[in-house]
């Protein structure tokens, strides 16, 4: 079973967004599968690095498009993109010396963190770009 079943009542209404939150799940989702033993041969450091460089990548169209538009929220926007960064790179670095999460305490976090932030911060920044006639 997927992480993360991906539905319309995760959509912040700006297809650029929605489309690599998509891509997000799917990434997060392969992980899940890998790690609950239903497919093999799957290198689970590799997709956690996909994982980062890909969020990474979005969260720089996330803070492009609020630049575009001024949006009154970026700077605390921003800084929880920078936070989860850091946070996530720590743990990985723990995980790789054998200390801190396990793989699977990592992917829940993710999980748990990526779900949170769409609903709430890109809901609100998704709103804010549609008014400005951003879809």
């Amino acid at each position: 079973m997927p992480m993360i079943v991906w539905s319309n009542q995760f959509s912040v209404g700006v297809q650029e967004v929605d489309k690599q939150h998509q891509v997000l799940v799917g990434i997060l989702n392969r992980l899940g599968t890998a790690l609950n033993g239903q497919v093999s041969g799957v290198d689970n450091r590799q997709v956690i690095d996909e994982l980062v460089q890909y969020t990474v990548y979005h969260f720089g169209t996330e803070e492009r498009l609020m630049r575009e538009i001024s949006y009154a929220g970026i700077v605390r926007h921003v800084h929880e993109h920078q936070a989860f960064v850091k946070q996530v790179s720590q743990m990985v670095t723990q995980l790789d010396h054998g200390q801190g999460p396990s793989l699977v305490e990592l992917l829940l976090f993710l999980r748990d963190w990526l779900v949170s932030h769409i609903l709430h911060s890109d809901r609100d920044m998704g709103d804010a770009l549609n008014l400005a006639g951003i879809r």
